[in-house]
Order: structure tokens, then sequence, then C-alpha cells
């Protein structure tokens, strides 16, 4: 009786078993199927990641492009202010020079005018002292007035040089806050790929 009951019970036992062994293989392959999906959500989340550092990338430098070309306008429109006033600038130096020629004319009439009524005066030495006065006059006269000028030019040439190096130091200071903030915003979408990469594996080995 104990032989036959040791019989009945094996293939009980035995089929347990196989019952066991297809709930393990379905079980298998449900998480198989449940990894491959997750591969599948990482390979797309890694896509979608690598466009949007595309796009980022695309609009940081339209918006470069925006910022030096907003710049380009302004040191234009500096330098047309810039030739305006030195236009205004010529003009009334034009101005005061025609006045100048003219005071100039002027005092040259009356020195003629003077030197003629000493000629009908009969005064030779007179003349020839008015003559080397005036030539002394006029040649501190001219050393000033080229000296003016030279200064004037100096002085123009140095606010040109100072506002050139201004604009350039300007847009090179833009060009690397703008190269400094596309390497953030890209390091920064980086380090979230990275840690979503984590995460799904961490998920995968934890199924």
């Amino acid at each position: 009786g104990s032989s036959s009951r040791a019989r009945g019970d094996k293939p009980d036992a035995l089929a347990a078993l196989q019952a066991a062994n297809e709930e393990l293989r379905a079980k298998l392959t449900d998480i198989q199927i449940e990894l491959q999906q997750e591969k599948s959500k990482v390979s797309k989340l890694e896509r979608e990641k690598n466009q949007e550092v595309k796009q980022i990338k695309e609009h940081e430098q339209h918006k470069s492009t925006v910022v030096v070309t907003e710049l380009k306008v302004k040191l234009h429109e500096d330098k047309m202010k810039e030739l305006q006033a030195v236009r205004e600038t010529l003009l009334r130096q034009h101005e005061a020079e025609l006045l100048r020629v003219i005071k100039i004319k002027d005092n040259e009439i009356q020195r003629l005018q003077t030197l003629l009524n000493a000629v009908r005066d009969g005064a030779p030495d007179k003349v020839k002292t008015v003559l080397l006065s005036e030539a002394k006059e006029e040649a501190k006269k001219g050393f000033e007035v080229e000296k003016i000028k030279m200064q004037q030019e100096i002085s123009e040439l140095k606010g040109a040089k100072k506002q050139v190096e201004e604009a350039l130091t300007m847009v090179i200071q833009a060009d690397k806050m703008k190269a400094a903030e596309i390497r953030s915003v890209y390091h920064l979408h980086q380090e979230e790929i990275t840690r979503i990469k984590r995460e799904c594996e961490r998920e995968i080995r934890r199924l």
C-alpha cells in the first residue's frame, strides 16, 4: 500500500515541477519583453535628448548671430554719428578758417597801406623795420597754427583709436559669453542624459 502511494505521489511532484518551470519560463519571457521595452524607451530618450541638444545649439547659435548683428548695426550707427559730428566739426573749422583768412587779408591790407604811407613819407629805415617786424610776426603765427593743427590731429586720432578698441572689446566679450553659455547648456544636457541612462540601467537590473 505504501509503495502504491509513492508511485502516485511521483507524478504529482513531477507535474508540480513542470508547472513551476512553466511559470518561471513565463516570468522570464515577461521580464525579457519588459527589458526590451525599457531598452526601446532608453533609445527613444537618447534620440529625443540628442534632438533637444541639437535644437538648443542651433538656437544659441542663432542668438549669437543676432547679438553680433545687433552689435555691428550699433557700431555702424555709432560710426555714422561720429561721422556726422566730424562733418559738423569740419564745417565749424571751415567757417573759422574763412574768418581767419578774412582777418589776415584785412591785416595785409593795413600792412600794405602802412608801407605805402612810409614810402610816400620817404623813410626807408622805417620801411625796413616794419617789414622785419612783420616777417617775425608771420613766422610766429605760422608756427603756432601748425602746432595747434598737429595737436588737434593727435587728439582726434587718439579718440578714434579708443572708440575702435572699445567696440572690439565689446564684440569679443559678447562672443565669449555666448560661447560659455552654449558650453554650459550642452554639459547640462549631457549630464541629464547620463543620469537618465543610469536610472534606466538601475531599473533594468532591478527588473
